[in-house]
C-alpha cells in the first residue's frame, strides 16, 4: 500500500519472504495427519516451498498424467501458476479442483485423522488468490471459513478487502483487533492498513499519522522497516505538502527491505520532475527497471504502468512528446490490475489520458513549428499531419470527459495529493480546463475547495483557478490569482510555478502590461522553458536580425512559427547569422540573455537548408529542458532491455 500506489502487501510479503506454503503446510509434519500424501507429491510440495516453481509445475503435471484425483498435485500447479507466472485464473482453476478434490475425499472438517494441513493451505491461498484478483468479497468469504476452521484467527488481513469494499468503519475495526493481538505479523499488517484506510476515508491527518507509526512502530520493534512502509509515508508526507520530507523518507526506502509492490524510484522521480529537477529524476528513472528485477518474478510487471505514467510525465517535460505518447497508449490499452492499490483506478487513467493528449498535442505544435521553417508547398502536409494528431489528442480527451463526468470524481480531482487526486502531478491538473471547460473547472474547485482544510493547499486552487479565468479572457483575475498563488507557493514547485508565471505574462500581454509580462516570461523560462509548448502560448518578441541573408531568413521563419508573437515591448529575439554558424537568443527587459541557440552550418548545407534547420534547431533548445536522452535510453527506463539469464533464473531459484 502506498498512497500513490497503495499497494498493501500482507505481512509476509513486505519482508518479500518465500510464499506462505512453508509455514502452513510442512511436509514433514503431514504424517501426524495420516499418510495421504504420496512421495512423489511430497517431492512436487518441496519443489513449492523452496521456490522452485517451473520444477514444481512440471512434477505436478507428472502427476496429474497419472492421477487425475490428486488435489496436491492441482494445489502444487495453483502455487506455481500464481508465482512464478501470475496467471491468476489458471492459478484459481486449480485451486478450486484441488479443494473440491480434497473435501470430497475428507470432508470440510478438520476432524482427527485427516491431512487438515492441505485444506488450510487451500483455504489460505484461495484468499489470496481472490484478492489478487479483486474479489475482495470472495476473499472475506474464504478468511471466515479459515477462520472458522483453523487456529490463530486471519483479523488485519480482512482490513484490504473491506476498504477495498468501501466498508471503512470495519475495515479501521479489523486493523484495530489485528493491532490487539500479540502476533508481529498481525501489528505489522494492521499498521500498514490503517495508514491506507485513512487515506481513503479522506483522514488526511490520521493517515499521515498512522503511516509514520507503522514506520516508527518497524524500527521499535527492530524487525527492520521495509520499503512500501516508507515509500507510503513519504507519499503521506506529499499529501501535506511535506516535500522535503517525502524526499528524504523515500531516498530512505530506497536502501530499505525491498517490497513485493510499489517502487520508491517513482516516488523519487515524481517529486524531482515537480520540482524541475531533471538530472536526478533521470537518475532515479533508471533505477526503476533495476530494482524491479529485485521482486520474485510474479509482480516484476505489477506496476508497468505505473512506470509508464512516471516516464511519459517525465518524457512530456523534456519536450520528447512521441515517445511519451507512445508509453501513454500503451498503458490505456493495458490496463493492470489493481488488487494491490487502494485508489480508484479512474485516476490512473485520467492522468494517462491526460499526458497522452498532451503529448499528442506537443507533437502536433513541433509539426507547426517546423512547417514555419519550409516552403509554402511543403507547409500543407505538416499542417494535416498535426491536425490528424489533433484529433487524436480529443479521443485522448473524451476518456478524461467521460472518467469525470461524476461529479464526485470531479470535484476530487481537484484536492491534490488527497485520495481522490493521488497521483495528480499539480503541473498537469490545469490540463482539466482545457478539456472540461473554465466554466466546469470554477464550479468544481471552489466545492473542493470548500471542504479542503489542509495547510498550504490555497495556492493549489488559486493556480488552477487563474488559468480557468485566463481561458475565459478574465485577464484582470487571472492576473491577480496567479500573483497570489505565486506569492504563497514553495520553492520546491517549479514546474507549476512555471505554468502559473506563463499564464500570468500572458494575461498581462493581453492587458498590454508589458513589463510585467517581460518579468514573467523571463522567471517562467528560468525554471520549465517547455511550458510555453505546453501551453501552446506565444511569446511576445521584438526580433533582430543581423549579419548576411541568412539571418533575416531564421528571422522570418521564427516570427511565423506559434511560439513567437511580434509585440513592441516583448522580450528580445536576437538573430546573428551568417554562412557558417547561427546564433539566436532571447534578452530580457534590461537586456540580460535569458537562453540561446547556436547551430553550426554543414559544408554541403545550401543557405536556405542551413536557416531552416537553424530555426528548427533554436526552438527545439530554447523550449526544452538541458536533458539529453536517447531512444535507447527511453526504451531501457521502459524496461525493454531488461532480459537474460539472471532474470530467468529467479523464475527457477528465487
Amino acid at each position: 500500500m502506498s498512497l500513490t500506489y497503495r499497494a498493501l502487501t500482507l505481512a509476509l510479503l513486505l519482508c518479500a519472504l518465500p510464499v506462505r506454503a512453508q509455514n502452513l503446510q510442512d511436509p514433514n509434519e503431514l504424517s501426524l495427519d495420516g499418510q495421504d500424501a504420496k512421495p512423489d507429491e511430497r517431492e512436487a510440495w518441496r519443489e513449492i516451498e523452496e521456490g522452485h516453481y517451473v520444477r514444481a509445475r512440471e512434477r505436478g503435471e507428472r502427476i496429474l498424467q497419472r492421477d487425475s484425483s490428486s488435489f496436491v498435485a492441482h494445489l502444487v500447479l495453483g502455487y506455481a501458476h500464481h508465482y512464478a507466472e501470475d496467471n491468476l485464473p489458471k492459478a484459481l482453476y486449480h485451486l478450486g479442483i484441488a479443494l473440491t478434490l480434497y473435501e470430497r475425499r475428507h470432508g470440510t472438517q478438520p476432524t482427527p485423522g485427516v491431512p487438515w494441513r492441505w485444506h488450510a493451505a487451500l483455504l489460505n491461498e484461495l484468499s489470496d488468490v481472490h484478492g489478487d484478483m479483486e474479489h475482495h468479497a470472495q476473499k472475506l468469504g474464504f478468511i471466515a471459513r479459515y477462520n472458522e476452521l483453523y487456529d490463530p484467527d486471519m483479523i488485519s488481513e480482512r482490513a484490504w478487502p473491506l476498504m477495498k469494499l468501501g466498508r471503512y468503519a470495519e475495515a479501521r475495526l479489523a486493523a484495530e483487533l489485528g493491532l490487539s493481538s500479540d502476533r508481529p505479523a498481525q501489528r505489522v499488517i494492521a499498521l500498514n492498513a490503517l495508514c491506507a484506510i485513512e487515506f481513503e476515508a479522506g483522514n488526511d491527518g490520521a493517515s499521515y499519522d498512522a503511516c509514520k507509526r507503522a514506520v516508527e512502530d518497524a524500527y521499535a520493534t527492530g524487525g527492520g522497516v521495509s520499503a512500501v512502509d516508507l515509500t507510503n509515508f513519504a507519499e503521506a508526507s506529499r499529501s501535506l505538502f511535506k516535500l522535503d520530507e517525502a524526499e528524504r523518507v523515500a531516498l530512505q526506502a530506497t536502501s530499505a527491505l525491498p517490497s513485493w509492490y510499489g517502487n520508491p524510484w517513482m516516488e523519487l522521480c515524481e517529486l524531482y520532475v515537480r520540482q524541475g529537477r531533471f538530472g536526478e529524476a533521470l537518475s532515479a528513472l533508471k533505477q526503476i527497471p533495476e530494482y524491479r528485477m529485485r521482486r520474485p518474478p510474479h509482480v516484476r510487471d505489477a506496476d508497468r504502468n505505473e512506470m509508464r505514467r512516471v516516464l511519459a510525465s517525465f518524457l512530456v517535460v523534456l519536450a520528447k512528446p512521441e515517445q511519451a505518447f507512445e508509453m501513454t497508449g500503451r498503458a490505456i490499452a493495458a490496463p493492470e490490475r489493481r488488487a494491490h492499490n487502494s485508489r480508484d483506478p479512474g485516476q490512473d487513467r485520467t492522468v494517462l489520458a491526460l499526458l497522452d493528449r498532451r503529448g499528442r498535442r506537443m507533437a502536433a505544435q513541433r509539426l507547426l513549428e517546423e512547417a514555419a521553417t519550409r516552403p509554402f508547398y511543403a507547409r500543407p502536409l505538416l499542417w494535416g499531419k498535426a491536425l490528424l494528431l489533433r484529433l487524436e489528442a480529443q479521443r485522448s480527451a473524451a476518456i478524461v470527459e467521460k472518467l469525470l463526468s461524476d461529479d464526485a470524481r470531479l470535484t476530487g480531482s481537484f484536492r491534490l495529493g488527497t485520495a481522490s487526486s493521488a497521483i495528480m502531478p499539480p503541473w498537469l491538473l490545469g490540463e482539466l480546463v482545457e478539456v472540461l471547460g473554465a466554466g466546469v473547472v470554477h464550479e468544481s474547485l471552489a466545492r473542493a475547495r470548500r471542504h479542503d482544510r489542509r495547510a498550504g493547499v490555497a495556492p493549489y486552487y488559486d493556480a488552477v483557478a487563474a488559468e480557468a479565468a485566463w481561458a475565459a479572457g478574465e485577464h484582470a483575475q487571472a492576473s491577480r490569482l496567479a500573483e497570489r498563488a505565486l506569492s504563497q507557493l514553495g520553492p520546491a514547485e517549479v514546474l507549476l510555478s512555471a505554468r502559473v508565471m506563463a499564464i500570468a505574462a500572458d494575461a498581462a500581454r493581453a492587458q498590454e502590461r508589458l513589463p510585467a509580462a517581460r518579468a514573467r516570461y523571463d522567471a517562467a523560462f528560468q525554471r520549465d522553458p517547455g511550458v510555453f509548448r505546453r501551453l501552446e502560448l506565444p511569446v511576445a518578441v521584438e526580433i533582430r536580425a543581423s549579419g548576411d541573408t541568412v539571418a533575416s531568413e531564421i528571422a522570418e521563419m521564427l516570427a511565423r512559427s506559434p511560439r513567437f508573437a511580434q509585440q513592441p515591448g516583448g522580450l528580445g529575439l536576437n538573430v546573428r547569422a551568417d554562412r557558417a554558424a547561427a546564433r539566436v537568443c532571447l534578452s530580457g527587459e534590461q537586456g540580460q540573455v535569458i537562453a540561446c541557440a547556436e547551430t553550426q552550418a554543414k559544408r554541403t548545407e545550401a543557405g536556405q537548408e542551413f536557416a531552416a534547420r537553424a530555426a528548427q534547431e533554436a526552438l527545439q533548445q530554447l523550449f526544452s529542458p538541458r536533458v539529453d536522452l536517447t531512444q535507447m535510453e527511453i526504451n531501457s527506463l521502459d524496461g525493454q532491455n531488461l532480459s537474460g539469464r539472471d532474470a530467468l533464473q529467479t523464475v527457477f531459484d528465487w
